[in-house]
Parts: C-alpha cells; sequence; structure tokens
C-alpha cells in the first residue's frame, strides 16, 4: 500500500495540472494562441530559471556521477540507432519515419523529469536530475538535426550543430548556473529570490499549458505510428534502460534520474524541430499528445514497481 500511495503521489499533481489546463482552453479562458505563447515563455524562461538554481545551489562535485552520465549517454546513443534501424524497416515515407524515430527516442526530460525528481529525490537527487540536462538536452537537439538532415538527404555543418547548442536556453541555463556554482559568484538577494520564485512555478505552469494545448484531432489515420510511438516511448525504452541501471547497481535517486530521462513522454520540443525540418508536423503533435496522457500510467506502474521491490 505505502508503493501504491507513493506512484500515486507523483502521478497525481501532473493529472491535474494537465486536467486543469484542459478546462481553462474548454472554458475558452485562455486561446490557443495564448497558451503557445505561454508555451514558449515558460521553456526560454521561466524552466531555465529553475534549472539555474538547481544547479548553482548544488555542490557539482557530488551531483555529478560520470558513471551514471555516461551510462545515460551511451544508451541515449543505443536507443536512438534501434529506433532508426526498426522505425526505417517498417515506414518507407521518410517524413513520417524520421517524426516516429524522435518521438521514440527524445523525451520531455526537462518538464517531467524534474516533476518525478521533486516527488521522489532528495534535493541532492534533484541537482542529479538538473545537472543531467548538461548532457541530455544538447545530445536530443544534435541527434534531432542529424536525423532530420540525414532524412531528407542534407548534410549538417558543425558550425549549424554548434549553434542549435548554444540558442537553447535550456543548455545556457545549465551552464551558466555550473559556473556560478564552481565560480563561488554569490547573487544579491533582491535579485535572486525573485528569480528563484519565478523557477519555482515551472512545474505546474509548464504542466497546465500543455494540458491546454492537448487536442486529438486526425489521431485515427495515424494510430498505428502512435502505438509504436507509447510502447517505445513509455514502455520498451524505460523498461531497458531501468533494468539495465538495476543490474549495474543504480538505486535511489541515481534510479530516478534514470526514469525521468528514459521514463518521461515525448518532448513538447519535437513538434517545432519537426515541422522546420521536413517531419510530418501533425504526427509529431498527435505524438506528444498521446505520450503525454499515457505517461500518467506508464510513471505509475514504473514508481509502483521500484518502490515495492525496495529499489526507491
Amino acid at each position: 500500500m505505502k508503493s501504491f500511495f507513493l506512484a500515486a503521489s507523483v502521478v497525481t499533481p501532473l493529472l491535474i495540472y494537465m486536467i486543469i489546463g484542459g478546462l481553462v482552453r474548454k472554458l475558452n479562458l485562455v486561446s490557443e494562441t495564448s497558451f503557445k505563447q505561454l508555451n514558449e515563455m515558460t521553456f526560454k524562461m521561466i524552466i531555465p530559471f529553475a534549472l539555474f538554481f538547481d544547479i548553482y545551489e548544488s555542490d557539482l562535485a557530488s551531483v555529478i556521477i560520470p558513471d551514471l552520465f555516461l551510462f545515460t549517454a551511451g544508451l541515449i546513443l543505443l536507443m536512438f540507432f534501434a529506433a532508426i534501424f526498426l522505425v526505417t524497416r517498417f515506414v518507407k515515407d521518410k517524413s513520417d519515419a524520421s517524426t516516429l524515430i524522435q518521438g521514440i527516442y527524445r523525451s520531455n526530460f526537462v518538464l517531467f523529469g524534474g516533476a518525478i525528481a521533486g516527488s521522489l529525490c532528495s534535493d541532492e537527487g534533484v541537482a542529479i536530475v538538473a545537472a543531467l540536462c548538461a548532457v541530455v538536452v544538447p545530445m536530443f537537439n544534435i541527434l534531432a538535426v542529424i536525423l532530420f538532415e540525414s532524412m531528407r538527404g542534407g548534410s549538417v555543418s558543425k558550425i549549424q550543430l554548434l549553434l542549435r547548442i548554444f540558442k537553447n536556453p535550456l543548455v545556457d541555463a545549465g551552464l551558466l548556473g555550473a559556473v556560478f556554482s564552481l565560480l563561488k559568484i554569490p547573487l544579491p538577494e533582491l535579485l535572486a529570490s525573485p528569480l528563484k520564485t519565478l523557477g519555482s512555478i515551472s512545474t505546474p505552469l509548464a504542466l497546465l499549458v500543455l494540458g491546454g494545448l492537448l487536442s486529438f484531432r486526425s489521431m485515427v489515420s495515424h494510430r498505428r505510428y502512435l502505438t509504436a510511438a507509447i510502447l517505445g516511448r513509455l514502455v520498451v525504452i524505460p523498461l531497458i534502460a531501468l533494468t539495465a541501471a538495476v543490474l549495474l547497481g543504480c538505486r535511489n535517486d541515481s534510479l530516478v534520474a534514470i526514469l525521468a530521462v528514459f521514463g518521461s513522454p515525448t518532448a513538447v520540443a519535437s513538434v517545432p524541430m519537426a515541422q522546420s525540418m521536413g517531419g510530418n508536423g501533425a504526427l509529431a503533435g498527435e505524438i506528444v499528445v498521446t505520450n503525454s496522457l499515457f505517461c500518467i500510467l506508464t510513471i505509475f506502474l514504473f514508481v509502483f514497481g521500484m518502490s515495492s521491490l525496495g529499489l526507491i
């Protein structure tokens, strides 16, 4: 029973925030255009504030765990190439294939990972998840650029990759937080307090906005792809990642960090990436919607299972 309530405590807030966002949209309190603007503001400003302070206030020497970071990076690469190998054998349309591959390997780690860590981890564990962003976010972006360019027959320049990395506010916030932490640069309380408060609303605001943006239009024609994305992103990948992590001795905060990276639903950022780089934008949006809903169930089951086995 304790494991059940622990799992419920993780997913219930996620569900409530998303439901409230859906109600706000249903009652026309906020328009779809305004939700999109709020979403952009959240990911370009509010979440970076939270990420900066999570890293800035942490002891980096204790949260940077080389083995965990290398394991995460290696597994992301493995899942990426496995998704390419499998999807391209069954999906011949390159636009659909690239979109489905991205939907399987690229998780909404920053948003859902932060929420999962906040519910299950110590302060040190939250800092570990925040520090992992410095590895995971650039990798997701680089792999997405390589994926879409290669699928449409283009090439990727090193300058283009670097620009995409450093134009990402999450990457910038993580690096800046690390620099300020390592150099022990003090922030005036008058500045730090309001910015930290803004960062503290990042998870509920982002989930509320996500709930307001969910739409179920035109999903029937893509049901096979959506089923593959749900099973791949929410079941197969986290099951493989968690099993491997447990066999390697990961427990507690480190294991929660693995769940945060590999058990989160498809990243919202995958939609504009697909739209701008020759993918199927409609399919990308549908993958985000279905994954965001079904992850409530899968995250609950993974947390319940790990708690029951005494792993967290």
